[in-house]
C-alpha cells in the first residue's frame, strides 16, 4: 500500500454536505472519495491534454503533407 499524506483543505458547507453525502451512499470514507475525484479529475486532464497534441499533430502532419503534394505537382508539371 502506498504512503499517504494528510493534507487539509476548505471547501464551502454545501459541498462538504454533498461530499458526505456521496461518501455516505458509496460507503466510503471522506478522503476515499476525494481521492477518487483527484484521480478522476487528473485522469481527464491528461486525455485533455493528449487530444490537443494529437490534434496538433494531425494540424502539423496535414500542413506537411500539402506541402509535399505541392512539391510533387510541381515536379510532374
Amino acid at each position: 500500500m502506498m504512503h499517504k499524506e494528510k493534507v487539509t483543505i476548505s471547501v464551502t458547507r454545501k459541498l462538504l454536505d454533498e461530499l458526505d453525502r456521496t461518501a455516505s451512499q458509496q460507503r466510503i470514507s471522506r478522503s476515499a472519495l476525494v481521492e477518487e475525484a483527484l484521480k478522476l479529475w487528473y485522469s481527464k486532464q491528461l486525455k485533455r491534454e493528449l487530444v490537443e497534441g494529437y490534434q496538433a499533430m494531425a494540424a502539423e502532419d496535414r500542413k506537411t503533407a500539402e506541402q509535399n503534394l505541392r512539391s510533387g505537382v510541381e515536379i510532374l508539371d
